[in-house]
């Protein structure tokens, strides 16, 4: 009788799909680093626990998603699975550029914390002008292609951790922005969505 064959998700069976997961990951880190650099925020911030809340999400998604990808591997995509490891991270870079499009768009006014500094506005154009939230938007894509590239079934339901962080954080961080930024925001947040156009 034959020995069972160890299924693993493709990062784990394959080098070069490992080397490439980790390249495409610190790609990531590093934008992130470089919006913290060109978006340092001023004063105090108001995060509360939501901050903490966001980066659990993050750990529960990337970090999760690929336990989940190497413990389950009844779960393991083994029929076409580099295409959906380069579809995985084909996501996961149109989810990271629309999140650093709208850290540019929203300019100074984007930190990493939640604050608002003295004669800040609301901004309404490009992609603030249907969403209010277009860095979580991507931020959420990008996580669901980075868990899409761990080939197992089951990994992208790890981006719900992160969802949920962000359940939290967008209503504390909107009550912040009313009290900030007044009138203007709340009429703002009359004609827009959360997180995608017309739906959320």
């Amino acid at each position: 009788m034959a020995d069972d064959v160890e299924v693993l998700p493709l990062f784990a069976a394959d080098p070069v799909a490992a080397v490439i997961l980790a390249v495409a990951f610190l790609a990531v880190l590093l934008s992130e680093a470089w919006i913290g650099r060109t978006h340092p925020g001023a004063g105090s911030h108001r995060d509360g626990w939501t901050g903490a809340a966001v980066g659990l999400g993050l750990l529960v998604a990337y970090v999760g998603g690929a336990l989940v990808a190497v413990l389950v591997p009844a779960a393991v995509i083994t029929g076409g699975a580099w295409w959906f490891f380069w579809a995985g991270l084909a996501v996961a870079a149109a989810g990271q550029a629309l999140r650093l499009r709208a850290v540019r768009e929203l300019g100074a006014s984007f930190t990493f914390q939640v604050q608002t500094v003295q004669g800040q506005r609301v901004v309404d154009t490009g992609l603030y002008r249907r969403i209010r939230h277009p860095s979580y938007t991507g931020a959420l894509t990008c996580a669901l292609g980075f868990t899409i590239a761990y080939t197992n079934w089951l990994a992208p339901l790890t981006v719900l951790g992160l969802a949920a962080a962000y359940v939290v954080r967008i209503p504390h961080e909107e009550q912040v922005l009313v009290e900030g930024l007044g009138e203007p925001y709340r009429q703002y947040m009359r004609r827009t969505r959360r997180l995608i156009p017309f739906v959320l």
